[in-house]
């Protein structure tokens, strides 16, 4: 995983270096983004009981560092959920099971001018996720296990300028992460299960 991270970062980097100032900053000298996105883990284990589909809501800041090069970071909130009837001593007992995943991370974009409306953005970072899941039988006691996890990302969007301020846009993002570990009982228990996931949906935003 720090291979690939390396390499996409290395590649961002790359890009910038290759490319001739423009004279203005393409997106603002700073924006910020509001995203809704359709979010799906892509581990088996989390298709298997229905708990791999839902919803991301996040907020993401940029800072122009060079005219066509951004700095940011990106706050995140998605959820899954699933309640069916599981197998416990020999019952079947109604259960709700939630998962919820909040993604921190810090991004390096850079954004080409396709026209003067049109900006394409492609990118790559780093991240610190929380993982939680929270398992309800009723009749039983309940669970709740969590965990924080190193991971990257890399992503691109395509911008549509409807003003000097505002701009509107699509974005995809796939971000891979360390297997889960969690604390159960006092010993750290590791799993094979990451919390890899990717990520399309809109955004719109602010530029100033």
């Amino acid at each position: 995983m720090k291979k690939v991270l390396l390499v996409s970062l290395v590649f961002v980097f790359i890009l910038a270096a290759t490319t001739v100032q423009a004279q203005q900053y393409v997106l603002g000298n700073s924006n910020v983004a509001l995203k809704v996105d359709y979010f799906a883990f892509t581990e088996d284990v989390f298709g298997d009981v229905d708990l791999d589909e839902g919803v991301y809501v996040g907020l993401e800041g940029y800072y122009g560092v060079m005219p066509e090069l951004y700095l940011g970071m990106e706050v995140g909130w998605a959820g899954t959920s699933n309640d069916d009837r599981v197998n416990i001593a020999g019952d079947k007992v109604k259960t709700d099971v939630d998962v919820t995943f909040v993604p921190v991370e810090l991004n390096l974009k850079y954004a080409i001018a396709a026209s003067p409306e049109w900006i394409i953005g492609i990118g790559a970072g780093v991240s610190y996720s929380y993982f939680e899941v929270e398992i309800d039988p009723k009749g039983y006691r309940d669970a709740d296990e969590d965990d924080w996890v190193w991971g990257g990302q890399l992503f691109a969007d395509v911008n549509y300028k409807m003003s000097d301020q505002w701009f509107l846009g699509i974005n995809g993002k796939y971000q891979f992460t360390e297997d889960l570990e969690f604390d159960i009982k006092g010993e750290d228990v590791e799993t094979d299960t990451s919390a890899d996931n990717w990520r399309v949906g809109a955004q719109i935003g602010l530029m100033f």
